[in-house]
C-alpha cells in the first residue's frame, strides 16, 4: 500500500497543477494561498484552485 500523503504549505493557483502533477497527493490543504485577506476566502480563486488540481489529475 502507497502512502497517503497530503499536500500543503506554500499552495497557489500558480504551482497547484505543478505540485500535484509531482506529489500525486491523496489530498491537498490550502489556505493562504486562496484568500482576500485573512481568514477570508475569494471564491474566484477557490474555483481557480480547483480547476488546476484537476488538470493534474487528469494529465496521468
Amino acid at each position: 500500500l502507497a502512502p497517503r500523503v497530503v499536500l500543503s504549505g506554500g499552495l497557489s493557483v500558480q504551482n497547484a497543477t505543478d505540485a500535484v502533477s509531482r506529489v500525486r497527493p491523496f489530498a491537498v490543504d490550502i489556505s493562504s494561498g486562496v484568500e482576500l485577506a485573512k481568514g477570508v476566502k475569494d471564491a474566484a480563486k477557490v474555483r481557480a484552485f480547483i480547476h488546476a488540481v484537476r488538470l493534474a489529475d487528469n494529465q496521468n
